[in-house]
């Protein structure tokens, strides 16, 4: 019997994967994303090997330099270098002319990929790449350019991730606390809990350790990670799952920030304090976190009583537990325990959001201070506020 020529076959073998987009829900991908992508959008990856010697701890740095490549890019580059990690650059766009001269002499090696799979597809592929030497390695660090890092006058994170000693690190945790609705904040109860159905580790600063990086599960559940276009089920399936992975088969994992010393921090506050920071919470996108802060706070005044400053406290968490108190108080975390990392998205969510970080901006000093800012504002006047 003659057989069909091989483009027949060819596609005939590509068909189920380009009916992916069709099949209902998130099957498709969930089943046959990963599959799909290594055997036909994989091959995309250009791989360059970087002037930056290979060394025992490795940092994949995801960047979408969307505009070019920022000086806050080559900030965090410098960082890592100077803490003796590696950068492992993944490029989820093309990067060309002096931008790709920069990142070959200030990295150890480069990825460039197709834009599939958000920040966990590119950690994906970060990973995929040190197959055959990630057993050997004292550190893996995670971080993307979701957020400004490191904040000048901020800790050393890559130290105080390692100074942890668990096999699973994070800047800071979420949904761990149970939450109530802001019209309940005053029932909040501040009880952290990570079997939490949503409880998760924030994914733009990760630290592995050596226990994890030689396990063979580590290595298949990046293997098998279900590529996804959707940005919901990157947040279910990645930072979520990941997590989940961790906790259940048994590795030890904390935060270099602990949630649970917030009521204790808002309480040594004054007055004051108190007052500013419940009116320059930011809420990113939460309407319903908005409009009770606007309905709510002018009302409550700590210097005025005992039990307004309590509702204010209260309120405060209310938010933090509902949102993510990364989002939510970024100056507070900064002053009081030296937080590495402020999110781009608070600068252009609104107006609102946007005025509250762009005034904690200005308070940040020095070189790298005023990097931060110019790159607020390039985003605040791109947006229009």
């Amino acid at each position: 019997m003659k057989l069909p020529p091989l483009w027949k076959i060819t596609r005939e073998l590509k068909r189920p994967f380009q009916q992916l987009p069709s099949l209902p829900g998130h099957v498709g991908s969930f089943l046959f994303g990963a599959r799909f992508y290594d055997m036909f959008l994989a091959g995309r990856i250009r791989q360059t090997d970087g002037g930056v010697p290979a060394g025992s701890r490795v940092a994949i740095y995801l960047i979408f330099p969307q505009g070019g490549l920022l000086e806050s890019h080559k900030l965090a580059l410098r960082y890592l270098r100077e803490n003796n990690y590696a950068p492992l650059v993944v490029s989820n766009l093309p990067v060309t002319g002096e931008d790709a001269e920069y990142l070959k002499a200030n990295c150890w090696r480069l990825l460039e990929r197709p834009n599939v799979g958000y920040d966990f597809g590119g950690y994906r592929d970060g990973v995929l790449s040190l197959q055959g030497s990630l057993e050997t390695l004292d550190r893996l660090v995670l971080l993307n350019d979701s957020s400004w890092f490191p904040l000048p006058g901020s800790r050393n994170w890559l130290q105080d991730a390692e100074d942890l000693g668990v096999d699973y690190a994070a800047a800071a945790t979420s949904f761990g606390i149970s939450r109530v609705t802001p019209d309940q904040y005053e029932q909040i109860q501040w009880e952290f809990d990570p079997g939490l159905r949503h409880f998760h580790y924030g994914s733009y600063a990760l630290s592995v350790g050596p226990k994890l990086l030689r396990s063979k599960r580590y290595q298949q559940y990046w293997q098998k990670y279900p590529l996804t276009k959707k940005k919901n089920k990157v947040v279910r399936r990645g930072e979520i799952g990941m997590t989940r992975f961790a906790l259940k088969n048994g590795f030890s994992h904390g935060a270099t920030y602990d949630i649970r010393s917030l009521p204790e921090v808002l309480q040594s506050c004054s007055n004051a304090e108190i007052n500013k920071l419940a009116r320059s919470l930011t809420y990113l996108d939460d309407a319903v976190s908005q409009e009770f802060l606007t309905r709510s706070v002018p009302g409550l005044d700590a210097e005025r009583s005992k039990e307004e400053r309590e509702k204010l406290i209260k309120l405060m968490l209310t938010i933090a537990a509902r949102i993510g108190v990364s989002y939510v108080l970024p100056s507070l975390l900064h002053k009081k325990h030296g937080f590495a990392f402020l999110k781009k998205s608070l600068v252009s969510a609104d107006q609102e959001n946007s005025d509250r970080v762009y005034d904690f901006a200005k308070t940040l000093d020095g070189p790298e201070g005023r990097v931060i800012l110019k790159e607020i504002e390039d985003i605040r006047r791109h947006k229009g506020f």
